[in-house]
C-alpha cells in the first residue's frame, strides 16, 4: 500500500478516489479500488453519496458522515436513480455499482469542517483540516475530464458556482487533495487546475449550443457527439450534464418521436 505523507498528521493513499487518513484515526473517501483495504479509522467520512466513495461507510466505525442531502445513497435504487437517471432489475448496464447493499442511517455530525460545494450531487462537501482541503469530486484531473468528455454534475450551473467558490478557497490552504486527478496539489497548481475546469465547462457550453443551432437533438445525441467513451452508462451518466445545460441554453424544447428535442 503506497502512502503520501503530506504533513504532520494527514496521509493520502493514491486511487480512485485518492484516500485521506488524517491523524490515523479519520478516513475520507475510501472506495474505489481502496475499497478493500483494512483502514481501522474512527472515523469514517464521505464527500458525497456516489458508490466509489462510500465503501467506508459499511465498516465499523465510532462515527460516519454522509451529507444528509445525499441520503439517495442509502439504498442501492437510490444510487442507480442518482447515476444513470433511473432504476431497475439487475443488469451488466449498470456499471458504476461498486457498492451493492444498502447504508444504515446511523451517521453523526464530522469531527472535521464540512464545506459546502454542491452540483457534482446535492449534497457533496469538502473537509478542511489544518492547511489540507480535500475537495472530492468539485474538480477533477485533467485527463480525468478530457477522458471522460463530460464532467459529471447533476446540477451543471450550481457545479460551476462552486467551482468559483473553491477559487478563492484553495488561496487559504497549503495542499489540495481531490478524488480524481493528481493525488494532491500546491494551491497554485489547484488554483490551475480549478481554471481548467471551469475554462473545460464554458467550451463545452459552446460546443452545446453549437450542435443544437438549427437542428433538433435529445440529450442522449447531444451526449453521444461530447462524449469521449460511448458505451451505453456513459451515455446514461453524461445526459444528467447535458439535459442540465440544455434546459438553460436552447431557444425552443419540444416533445418529438425522438422524444424530448432542443434547438436554437
Amino acid at each position: 500500500m503506497n502512502i503520501i505523507k503530506l504533513t504532520r498528521d494527514v496521509e493520502v493513499i493514491p486511487g480512485s478516489p485518492n484516500t485521506l487518513i488524517y491523524d490515523g484515526r479519520i478516513i475520507i473517501d475510501q472506495g474505489g479500488r481502496n475499497a478493500s483495504l483494512q483502514l481501522n479509522g474512527e472515523v469514517q467520512l464521505a464527500t458525497h453519496g456516489h458508490s466509489d466513495h462510500i465503501a467506508g461507510l459499511t465498516r465499523n466505525a465510532k462515527v460516519k458522515y454522509l451529507p444528509p442531502e445525499d441520503y439517495w445513497s442509502l439504498t442501492l435504487m437510490g444510487r442507480r436513480a442518482m447515476t444513470y437517471g433511473f432504476s431497475s432489475r439487475d443488469s451488466p448496464l449498470f456499471t458504476f455499482d461498486l457498492i451493492k447493499g444498502d447504508l444504515e442511517l446511523n451517521f453523526s455530525d464530522p469531527e472535521v469542517e464540512a464545506i459546502k460545494l454542491p452540483g457534482h450531487t446535492p449534497g457533496h462537501v469538502a473537509y478542511l483540516i489544518g492547511a489540507v482541503l480535500y475537495a472530492g469530486d468539485s474538480f477533477f484531473g485533467q485527463r480525468v475530464i478530457e477522458g471522460f468528455g463530460v464532467p459529471f454534475y447533476t446540477d451543471f450551473w450550481t457545479a460551476m458556482e462552486s467551482l468559483n467558490k473553491l477559487r478563492e478557497l484553495v488561496g487559504g490552504v497549503e495542499k489540495v487533495v481531490i478524488s480524481h486527478g493528481p493525488t494532491y496539489l500546491d494551491s497554485r497548481k489547484a488554483k490551475e487546475l480549478i481554471e481548467f475546469n471551469i475554462n473545460y465547462c464554458n467550451k463545452l457550453v459552446e460546443k452545446v449550443r453549437e450542435l443544437i443551432r438549427g437542428r433538433e437533438l435529445t440529450a442522449e445525441e447531444v451526449a453521444y457527439q461530447v462524449s469521449m467513451n460511448k458505451e451505453p452508462a456513459n451515455i446514461y451518466l453524461n445526459s444528467i450534464p447535458i439535459k442540465s445545460i440544455l434546459v438553460q441554453v436552447a431557444g425552443n424544447i419540444r416533445t418529438t418521436e425522438k422524444g424530448v428535442v432542443y434547438s436554437l
